[in-house]
């Protein structure tokens, strides 16, 4: 299963979430790597600081988007799971990442700012659409609390899009920085709470992978 997590707009958790899917998926048997898009190459960076008595998990930078198709389709051949993490750009990039995607995640922040900013990013969805009958796409809210009126607000203005929004959230914790600093995930860390996050998260994502068709 290839998935993509993008989103033009920067800052929203594409790596945070791409690294703590990877590591969940890593602990549950699964081969997994991640092809790293970003001209920065965090998750490689997070990749070299990773223990080598933690599970393994490939990282691969790719940063020529004529690049993508290949080097995803190739190491899917001896992964089960390839995550895509995208990067903040209006590039061919982007439109290469939604096309080598079998299932698209869009992390987004519960701003207003945010919700506005996908306009840009539906044209070149929309633009995929056009060479392949069906990408499933879903929203992830990252940094959510459901105690804050607005940011339930937020979530329910997602709906506009016609795509399916997940139920799980990530929310704002100091854990999932000190985490993606030492190459490891939450599921991995002294935080039960976030461990719980990315568990209940990954959970959905197999589910609506089974939904999809992807995996049995």
């Amino acid at each position: 299963m290839r998935i993509g997590i993008t989103n033009l707009k920067g800052g929203v958790g594409k790596t945070t979430l791409t690294q703590n899917l990877a590591v969940c998926f890593a602990h549950m048997g699964y081969k997994t790597c991640i092809v790293d898009t970003d001209k920065n190459q965090n998750s490689v960076s997070w990749s070299g600081a990773r223990d080598e008595s933690l599970p393994e998990i490939l990282v691969v930078g790719v940063t020529d988007p004529k690049a993508v198709n290949k080097t995803v389709d190739k190491l899917h051949k001896d992964n089960e799971i390839v995550l895509i993490d995208g990067t903040p750009s209006l590039s061919e990039m982007t439109t290469r990442i939604i096309l080598a995607s079998d299932i698209l995640l869009i992390p987004i922040l519960p701003s207003a700012h945010d919700v506005r900013s996908m306009g840009q990013f539906f044209e070149r969805y929309e633009q995929a659409l056009e060479f392949r009958d069906s990408i499933p796409a879903y929203f992830f809210v990252n940094q959510f609390s459901e105690k804050y009126i607005i940011h339930r607000s937020i979530r329910d203005m997602l709906k506009q899009f016609e795509i399916g929004i997940m139920k799980s959230t990530f929310k704002d914790r100091v854990s999932y920085l000190e985490t993606a600093v030492e190459g490891m995930g939450v599921y991995e860390y002294s935080d039960k709470k976030a461990k719980a996050e990315a568990v209940k998260m990954t959970q959905e994502v197999l589910k609506l992978a089974k939904k999809e068709g992807l995996i049995e």
